[in-house]
């Protein structure tokens, strides 16, 4: 009975004590939950805690409660905060709260301070990440991919936590590319994911459940999904294809893994089917995107498979669409909608699938209905959209200008008699115009974004009526700023950076990652080719960053009145947009804003084609001249007499000097220069820096390569350019020269000497690179060395202050055709460079003529005239000089143009004459003072 009561007094004792230590413990952490200052540490811990079990609603109200509060004393103490601020985001990012979600990332960043250690910058890179995720769920796409590129600047660093945020970040700028329509840096970024993942795979593949293989493979098909067009895409695509169904197929393939192959199927499945324009679809293209489709359908309904039912069910109904399985893919589409919510975002692409299938079915008015109802939900303000769409307000989803321009072609198509619905047509290009102006990525005007916005302008000009909602001169002024604003800032910062001493060490910077990008392209080195890319942008967004004021450089838009305010009475543009099957051409004077819409089929095309060949093959064709110029000149007044001509895409190719009126040169009655983009017809605030005031000319020797026919010999190749010596010493005494010539003229010299000359002359070899076009250069060295060559590539680094650059090479003035339908060329790599004026040439010049029109054309820039007049005037002497002989061909005369600002060159005073007149003066001082002592 002792033992008993001992074993019973024990067990309370123990009870008592454990009660104790429980209720303690609690009251301890009630403590720390109610005064004023926590400790970091248990705040770190409690709101880890909360977030791993997504506890998110008390997560964001603990740490509401208690983070202004806060007071880091060590930078241990400061990066646990930053964690704090990182928890916060995870709350407010999973609960729709995007814009706080932002906010507490960068609080968290300046709790990250200066902190250069591992765990610092991780904390760092990780908050940009999240950051970059969060903008772009708000559709800030620039904004979001600068983040994401910060953030990579952190994760770089060599820290086993940093790899997997690293992949994704790759990961994430390949897909915002994609989707964006840049398929190289799409492209690109994947590569750079599969490289670091390769890199550390041991490390990666412990630490996620799903491997990063198939993440990767289902990255990649995205990429083709969304920009395979050409054969070798396709086959690429059907590759990643079979990599994805070997790697399903192996046993450690697991259920984290699933919603990646699924969801590519479906991908592969909506390719077949969208990839072509509806009437190119083929009944195959139906057969193997179905057979995806379905395969993707059944993964998830049979399979166990995760992935969106929604999107999946949408792309089978367009199968059925095309298949003209109406009343199956009207009945899908209808279960679909019925099923959404009403604020999902993707509604607006199933009612325009549900106003497809209605049109089809020829239900004219739910069709019309239908689609009223798709701008409904573009239509982001919280006001009813107008019958007439007169208070539409665009979105920021780039894919929905796409959108409202598909419905517009389709109702365009369906009911072409329809006034009532044409009149809604035109507006809705216009809406589709709107939303694309206010979605698309302000970066580099890529070739998916000019096909678009191509399409959106041709419904524009093909539907516009008397009352339509957006002017031409307006169109042309959007236009311009949207396919040209990058080139304006790289022009400006290039020229006028050249004048910051401070700069001076990035500027070589980027100089030397130009060269190495170019030696990695040579080499066909795509690894080497992506790293160093990788280390150009970074580069910039460095400089950028401590110099902020740089993108304040040019003006953001282009005003067509503030050109025409420019020009003078006599003046008259033209600019050309080339469509599908059409061509539009606009008049812009001092007064007036023109345009019409012409013909451009494959037989203008090969009209072309043949003039500019009967040019270079010395059988120049006056009546093929005639008829392209009837088809390319509107009527011209009678007052005009200097025409700028800013072409598109084979356009390029056309010196319109050549073409005829009145059965006479184009250039005997007008003064005519060339433009790449309306803005630099007349450039804002040209100033003209300081230089040496030096014509700097560059004409190596190269080994002599005999040719029986001077006349003729040309500067494409490495032969010795006898007409290029002659011509540096006509040059040399026109103006205040420095010449570099001889056989040791170097790429290294010109890097040197040409950023402090006013004019650049090159009188040289060139080659171009149709296929590459940073591979195209400038030969100095007689050996050809490709080391000592300048590549296009390098020339995009330079910091110019030149007034005007004449590349007297061939072909200087032609390259491959960029996404805005502009030409890669050297042209426009001076221009980059900060040059605003250029000549170069169409053709492989010959050597003889070259070196009579650039001694002419220096002789009437030294009188003073304007350079498209000094041009002018030397090819009319040119021609009247051989009249009547084989050389008056415009194969011989024709080649050279000029790009860009036309004013006349200032004439630097050289130190002699200062000499002379000094010496003058003090003569005249003498007279004076010595007749002054006489008298």
């Amino acid at each position: 009975m002792t033992t008993i009561r001992i074993c019973f007094t024990l067990c309370v004792l123990l009870f008592y004590t454990n009660a104790q230590a429980i209720n303690f413990h609690f009251q301890q952490e009630k403590e720390q939950d109610t005064v004023a200052t926590p400790k970091i540490g248990y705040l770190w811990g409690k709101s880890n805690a909360l977030n791993n079990t997504k506890q998110y609603d008390t997560l964001l109200a603990f740490l509401e409660k208690h983070l202004k509060n806060v007071q880091p004393k060590t930078e241990k103490d400061s990066l646990d905060v930053a964690d704090l601020y990182y928890n916060q985001f995870e709350g407010y990012y999973n609960t729709g709260k995007l814009l706080k979600s932002i906010q507490s990332t960068n609080k968290g960043m300046l709790f990250c301070g200066k902190a250069t250690s591992p765990r610092g910058n991780h904390i760092k890179g990780v908050l940009y990440y999240k950051r970059a995720y969060a903008e772009s769920s708000l559709n800030f796409a620039k904004r979001a991919k600068n983040t994401m590129k910060t953030a990579i600047d952190y994760l770089s660093k060599d820290y086993d936590d940093n790899l997997d945020y690293l992949v994704d970040a790759y990961v994430f700028l390949s897909s915002a590319a994609a989707y964006h329509g840049n398929a190289a840096d799409a492209k690109r970024y994947i590569r750079l994911a599969k490289k670091t993942y390769q890199n550390n795979k041991k490390y990666l593949d412990k630490k996620r459940l799903d491997n990063y293989e198939i993440v990767l493979a289902y990255r990649e098909i995205y990429v083709y999904y969304k920009h395979a067009k050409s054969s070798e895409d396709s086959l690429a695509l059907t590759k990643v294809v079979k990599k994805l169904h070997e790697l399903q197929a192996l046993p450690t393939f697991n259920k984290h893994e699933r919603i990646y192959y699924s969801t590519a199927m479906n991908h592969v499945g909506d390719w077949y089917v969208s990839r072509k324009h509806d009437s190119l679809t083929t009944k195959k293209d139906v057969q193997l995107g179905s057979y995806y489709l379905d395969k993707s359908i059944d993964l998830i309904e049979n399979k166990d498979y995760p992935g969106d039912p929604f999107m999946f069910k949408y792309n089978k109904c367009k199968a059925l669409t095309l298949a003209n399985e109406l009343t199956k893919a009207d009945s899908l589409i209808n279960h679909l909608l019925n099923k959404m919510t009403a604020n999902d975002k993707r509604k607006s692409f199933f009612l325009a699938q549900k106003g497809l299938i209605k049109a089809k079915l020829q239900q004219k008015d739910s069709a019309v209905a239908v689609f009223h109802k798709v701008i409904e939900k573009i239509h982001s303000d919280t006001t009813k959209l107008a019958n007439d769409y007169s208070n539409f307000k665009p979105s920021k989803v780039f894919g929905e200008s796409k959108l409202i321009r598909r419905v517009a072609e389709k109702l365009a198509a369906f009911y072409p008699k329809d006034t009532i619905v044409q009149k809604k047509v035109s507006k809705l290009y216009h809406l589709a115009f709107v939303q694309f102006e206010n979605s698309y990525a302000r970066t580099k005007f890529n070739l998916q974004q000019n096909r678009e916005l191509r399409k959106i302008l041709y419904g524009l000009l093909t539907t516009k009526s008397d009352d339509a909602t957006i002017s031409v001169a307006t169109l042309l002024s959007q236009t311009e700023t949207m396919m040209n604003q990058m080139t304006w800032q790289r022009f400006y910062q290039n020229r006028y950076t050249n004048k910051l001493p401070e700069l001076d060490s990035l500027n070589f910077r980027h100089l030397k990652l130009r060269s190495l990008l170019a030696t990695a392209k040579r080499n066909n080195n795509i690894k080497n080719k992506d790293s160093v890319q990788e280390l150009i942008d970074n580069h910039i967004a460095v400089t950028n960053k401590k110099f902020p004021n740089l993108a304040l450089l040019s003006s953001k838009k282009f005003e067509l009145s503030t050109l025409q305010k420019k020009l003078s009475n006599d003046e008259l543009a033209l600019k050309y947009l080339i469509f599908d099957k059409k061509i539009a051409i606009f008049s812009i004077t001092n007064t007036s804003v023109d345009w019409e819409l012409r013909p451009w089929t494959i037989e203008e095309i090969d009209l072309v084609e043949n003039v500019v060949n009967s040019i270079k093959n010395r059988t120049y064709n006056a009546n093929n001249a005639i008829l392209l110029g009837n088809k390319l000149l509107p009527e011209i007044d009678q007052n005009i007499k200097k025409i700028i001509v800013n072409p598109d895409g084979e356009l390029y190719r056309i010196p319109f000097e050549i073409l005829q009126k009145k059965a006479q040169f184009l250039t005997k009655n007008y003064d005519i220069r060339y433009t790449s983009n309306l803005k630099f017809i007349h450039l804002e605030a040209l100033e003209h820096l300081p230089t040496t005031g030096t014509l700097a000319i560059y004409a190596p020797n190269y080994d002599e390569i005999p040719n029986n026919n001077s006349a003729i010999v040309t500067r494409n190749n490495t032969s010795e350019l006898s007409g290029a010596k002659k011509e540096a010493e006509i040059i040399s005494d026109l103006f205040l020269s420095k010449v570099y010539t001889g056989k040791n003229v170097s790429k290294k010299q010109f890097i040197a000497t040409a950023p402090k000359a006013e004019i650049l002359h090159l009188a040289m070899h060139a080659e171009i690179n149709d296929k590459e076009p940073g591979l195209s250069r400038l030969l100095f060295n007689k050996n050809n060395v490709e080391e000592d060559d300048l590549y296009l590539e390098e020339l995009y680094a330079l910091n110019l202050k030149a007034d005007l650059a004449v590349l007297s090479a061939c072909n200087t003035g032609l390259g491959k055709e960029s996404a805005g339908r502009n030409l890669e060329s050297f042209q426009r790599a001076f221009t980059f460079s900060g040059v605003p004026a250029t000549v170069v040439s169409l053709w492989e010049v010959p050597d003889q003529s070259t070196s009579e029109i650039m001694g002419s054309f220096y002789g009437y820039l030294k009188a003073g005239n304007t350079k498209s007049v000094a041009l002018k005037k030397a090819k009319i002497e040119y021609l009247n000089k051989h009249k009547g002989t084989k050389l008056e061909q415009p194969f011989y005369w024709t080649g050279f143009v000029l790009y860009g600002d036309e004013t006349a060159i200032s004439q630097p005073t050289s130190s002699i004459i200062w000499y002379l007149l000094g010496i003058g003066f003090l003569l005249v001082i003498g007279v004076v003072f010595y007749r002054k002592r006489v008298s």
